[in-house]
């Protein structure tokens, strides 16, 4: 199962990697319209929360220390965070159809958290391959373990 959970963790990372190229694959398509980034909605909306979920899910199995399983589910959080940045910048007057400078502010937000559930993903992937290797021990409590108290004298 340790090797499930390193390689969900890849391939979450990967699918991240492939988000920023769907979002600039919509940018840069002439003339502009909503089916440029379909390929970006459907990555976001499906194949990222499932790779979440599933990897959240491969940690516990794996029998991860509650720290890594906890930390597996940040990703999943940034993701929840994308559409609470969409939601926000629609409270505040934006839309498909025209925007403010307030939206676009919150709107702006979505690629710098996209950047973040990117180096999450990488120290997760980081972490998850410690695990598997054995350096981080099942069930321990955090990746360094207390030296043992001295007797005195």
């Amino acid at each position: 199962m340790r090797k499930v959970y390193v390689t969900l963790t890849g391939l979450l990372v990967v699918s991240v990697v492939i988000q920023f190229y769907f979002a600039a694959f919509g940018v840069f398509t002439a003339p502009q319209n909503d089916s440029q980034y379909i390929l970006h909605l459907t990555n976001g909306r499906f194949i990222l929360p499932v790779l979440c979920l599933l990897c959240i899910g491969a940690a516990a199995l794996a029998k991860a220390p509650g720290k890594l399983i906890g930390f597996t589910a940040i990703p999943f959080g940034l993701l929840l965070l994308q559409i609470v940045l969409f939601v926000i910048a629609g409270l505040l007057g934006s839309s498909p159809e025209k925007t403010t400078v307030v939206g676009q502010v919150i709107l702006g937000l979505h690629a710098v958290n996209g950047l973040a559930i990117l180096g999450i993903g990488i120290m997760l992937f980081i972490r998850a391959r410690k695990f598997a290797s054995g350096t981080i021990a099942a069930g321990a409590v955090s990746n360094t373990q207390a030296a043992p108290a001295s007797t005195g004298g």
